[in-house]
């Protein structure tokens, strides 16, 4: 699949074949994450017992980690129960909410499978999707995003994933179609390379593109969803596209904040400089009266914002220049040849 400046590259299985990698406790860890106040138990053991079917029926060896996100109260009893119940049933429980990025991370540090399959507390796509993210996993693939089709929620729940997907894909030119889908697969190495905090772990296959991983998006059966609507309010909209901005800079300025501040300050101070000299040439020329104009005011304020964006941008250079070295922004897949030769 192609992906315009950054295209994802596909699943290589012979660079992974002479990497050494470590020995694993388990195939897979499936990670699950409840950060809702009210959930359904019922939906949620349902969808404990048909994972555990499948894997045990595929004879994938499996542990879940399920984290507690503040939820606390009869879930936290539940899980307990399974606790007890169930070979392999790990819990984290967080004393309040510190969201899912934050979850995500504890939980893959304490994994000891191989990869890490998350999703949210209630069913998203059919079960036996883990059996094809995880063939995707073992063939080579660093990152298994799963689109969810056909989408048999709502129109305007439909419309809204299409523009906000659409967005992504434009800003960061990844191409890459479901991003809210909270069911994906990847190997441990992939949460540690990558730097992610709030609600950017939506963008986790974006970031790990951008890290040179080897990335992949298959299609998955999508399911009636027993979770909380995907319709989102204003505030969640601007939230998102602060999201996505905030993605762009980070993919495309990270070791070069002057390219972006600096532009726009030099933008900002040269209209600024046209609005201010326009305006001087109606007074001086036209008898027109510049200083009680509002649009005066405007072009001064350009006119000093456009500096100092400049400054920032340089003050970010000579961060990056400093302190640039111990920003790992890159991924190598393997190394062939033996030892450097001694002198």
């Amino acid at each position: 699949m192609t992906t315009g400046e950054h295209p994802i590259p596909l699943a290589d299985s012979s660079l992974q074949a002479v990497t050494h990698l470590p020995a694993y406790e388990f195939d897979v860890s499936i990670v699950i994450l409840a950060g809702e106040s009210h959930l359904d138990l019922e939906s949620f053991a349902e969808m404990v017992d048909a994972f555990r079917k499948v894997v045990r029926e595929a004879r994938i060896k499996t542990e879940f980690i399920v984290v507690d996100d503040g939820v606390g109260g009869d879930f936290f009893d539940l899980l307990v129960q399974l606790n007890r119940e169930i070979p392999n049933f790990r819990v984290i429980r967080f004393r309040r909410t510190f969201g899912e990025s934050v979850a995500l991370r504890i939980a893959t540090e304490r994994a000891r499978g191989e990869f890490v399959i998350t999703n949210t507390w209630y069913m998203q796509v059919k079960p036996e999707s883990i059996i094809d993210v995880y063939k995707e996993l073992k063939k080579g693939a660093d990152f298994v995003a799963a689109r969810r089709v056909p989408r048999i929620d709502s129109r305007l729940a439909r419309m809204q994933s299409w523009a906000f997907n659409k967005l992504t894909q434009m800003m960061t030119k990844v191409e890459l179609h479901d991003l809210n889908c909270s069911f994906r697969g990847f190997r441990k190495d992939v949460i540690d390379a990558i730097q992610f905090h709030g609600d950017l772990f939506r963008f986790m296959p974006v970031l790990a593109v951008g890290q040179g991983f080897l990335v992949k998006e298959i299609e998955v059966t999508h399911v009636a969803e027993k979770g909380p609507g995907t319709f989102l309010n204003f505030s969640l909209y601007l939230r998102r596209i602060l999201d996505i901005f905030s993605l762009f800079f980070l993919l495309k300025f990270i070791r070069k904040p002057l390219r972006f501040f600096g532009l726009t300050g030099i933008a900002l101070f040269m209209t600024g400089i046209g609005v201010v000299g326009w305006l001087t040439w109606q007074k001086f020329f036209g008898g027109v009266g510049v200083v009680d104009r509002p649009l005066f005011v405007v072009g001064v304020l350009l006119m000093v914002l456009g500096p100092i964006l400049l400054s920032i941008g340089l003050i970010g250079e000579i961060i990056i220049f400093t302190q640039g070295n111990h920003l790992k922004d890159y991924h190598i897949g393997a190394v062939l040849g033996g030892e450097p030769d001694e002198e």
